[in-house]
């Protein structure tokens, strides 16, 4: 199967909120240059700003509630079986394996998959079942089988593990528990992955070296420029978080009255 044949039944959900809103013209950057010809109709969740793209269309939540019943409210507006989970500061940083991501969601699809994960934990745990060379089923008792990665989800298997109130991290920790009776597939290494991608181009509020690094590789500015850098020493990275926090405000005060055009993001 191609990848195309999929483009009734899955679709990309970005999952985001206002307060990361100078996280999107760089995400978009990347997505577009990396992944120019994705057949999934593409969402990304905001709370209330308007965005300007041609390929991707906000969902708009209402006031931030949390991670989960943000998310929760999006789910219910897409109508595709299957969704592509990514997050605001996922950097695609290589371009897709058109291929290899077909026949991951075509096995997928014949496991009866409610999730694969498409980024491997750092150590396969016992009792990782491998069907193919690079995909697995996790065990059951494993507590990472809710992992907030680049994962293919069932739309309702994904309903159906959120709780109101939780933001990610908690759904990580409390969330296998609930997938107990699901069966939950994973790559099993970080080599070769079909959509190569950096993590966490923002940790704890601030930029990462890394996503920097990679945005001039890409002659990618950042505007706003609103986030600190992140440091090791927690006494300026407290600073650099309140300042950075300070900084959101203003920006999103100033923000409703705005489109955000993403379309005309381009490197300089």
């Amino acid at each position: 199967m191609k990848l195309q044949d999929f483009a009734s039944s899955v679709a990309i959900v970005v999952s985001s909120c206002d307060a990361f809103f100078d996280a999107w013209r760089p995400f978009y950057f990347f997505f577009r240059k990396f992944w120019p010809e994705c057949p999934f109709r593409s969402y990304l969740i905001v709370n209330g700003l308007r965005i300007r793209c041609e390929r991707m269309q906000a969902i708009a939540v209402g006031a931030d509630r949390g991670w989960s019943s943000n998310m929760k409210t999006a789910l219910r507006e897409i109508t595709e079986p299957r969704l592509l989970y990514l997050q605001e500061d996922y950097f695609l940083d290589a371009p897709v394996h058109h291929e290899q991501l077909a026949t991951d969601f075509q096995q997928a699809v014949e496991q009866d998959a409610d999730s694969l994960c498409l980024r491997a934990r750092s150590q396969l745990e016992p009792g990782f079942r491998h069907f193919t060379e690079r995909i697995g089923l996790v065990p059951p008792d494993s507590d990472g089988r809710t992992r907030c990665q680049l994962t293919l989800w069932k739309r309702d298997a994904l309903l159906s593990v959120l709780h109101d109130g939780e933001n990610a991290w908690e759904m990580e920790a409390r969330g296998s528990e609930r997938t107990r009776d699901m069966r939950i597939f994973s790559y099993s290494t970080r080599k070769n992955l079909p959509i190569p991608y950096l993590m966490s181009a923002i940790v704890r509020g601030l930029w990462a070296p890394e996503a920097l690094a990679l945005c001039d590789r890409h002659h990618v500015s950042i505007t706003p420029r609103l986030r600190g850098i992140y440091t090791s020493n927690a006494l300026l990275r407290r600073f650099r978080r309140a300042r950075a926090g300070v900084a959101m405000r203003a920006a999103l005060a100033e923000q409703p009255a705005k489109i955000i055009d993403l379309d005309a993001v381009t490197s300089i």
